[in-house]
C-alpha cells in the first residue's frame, strides 16, 4: 500500500471529518474509498466506469427511442 498526501481546503476537510464520523470510519479510509470509486478498484483492473453503470438495466434495447412514450405510459404525462 502507498501513502498519498492530498491537500484540500479547510472546508472540505471538515466535511470529510463529519462524513467519516457519520459512517463510523476515518477520514483517510473515506478518502481512499472515494478515490477508488472514481478510478475503479485495484481488484478490478480496467474498470474505470462508475459503479452505477447498468445498475437499473431494464433489458430493453428500445428505451432511448421510446422514452417519451414510456414516460407517458408510466406517469400519465
Amino acid at each position: 500500500m502507498v501513502e498519498l498526501r492530498v491537500v484540500v481546503s479547510d472546508e472540505l476537510a471538515q466535511h470529510l471529518r463529519e462524513r467519516a464520523r457519520q459512517e463510523h470510519t476515518t477520514p483517510e479510509q473515506l478518502a481512499s474509498r472515494a478515490v477508488e470509486s472514481l478510478l475503479g478498484s485495484a481488484a478490478a483492473p480496467g474498470r474505470g466506469e462508475p459503479g452505477f453503470i447498468a445498475l437499473g438495466s431494464s433489458g430493453r434495447s428500445d428505451v432511448s427511442e421510446r422514452a417519451e412514450e414510456i414516460l407517458r405510459a408510466d406517469f400519465g404525462a
